[in-house]
């Protein structure tokens, strides 16, 4: 036997028993994928901690929701009310120029250029729903629309 079939020979050799280790680690992964999805086996193992948690859960819920009740009660009483009625007079007596403060030009533009690309998005979607309910297909079922065709929708987006 010459020195290269011998190589090839050992190469065929190492393959094999690299095929055998991975085949023993996709076992072992594939049993650990099992154990890890089975519920059953993972509340058995851990319910306590599972339970604690959900516990811990639904105390730190009702605590925020009663917390905010309690913050909502305090707030609407009396005395609450004239306290931030007397910091808000406070407020206007140190600072007047901010109570009835004008907005900046910039501030104007840009009020202006977000009205003004709200309106041509809602536009532009009103379009599109036009379009489509006027090109759906009818059902039997339906009573017949009158039929409009493209330039009197050219002539309803003009007017508008």
């Amino acid at each position: 036997m010459d020195e290269g079939t011998r190589g090839l020979e050992t190469l065929g050799n190492e393959i094999v028993v690299l095929r055998g280790e991975l085949d023993v680690l996709l076992a072992e992964l594939d049993r650990r994928r099992h154990e890890a999805l089975d519920l059953r086996l993972q509340l058995r193992r851990h319910g306590r901690g599972a339970a604690l948690t959900g516990v811990a859960f639904l105390t730190t819920a009702a605590g925020v929701v009663g917390l905010g009740l309690w913050r909502r009660r305090r707030q609407d009483r009396l005395g609450a009310q004239a306290g931030r009625l007397r910091r808000a007079v406070s407020r206007m007596i140190a600072q007047p120029e901010r109570v009835a403060a004008e907005p900046t030009i910039v501030g104007k533009i840009a009020a202006a250029a977000g009205s003004a690309a709200a309106a041509s998005l809602v536009r532009k979607l009103l379009e599109r729903g036009v379009e489509r309910y006027l090109a759906r297909p009818r059902s039997a079922v339906e009573a017949p629309r009158p039929q409009v065709d493209a330039s009197e929708v050219e002539r309803i987006r003009k007017a508008a």
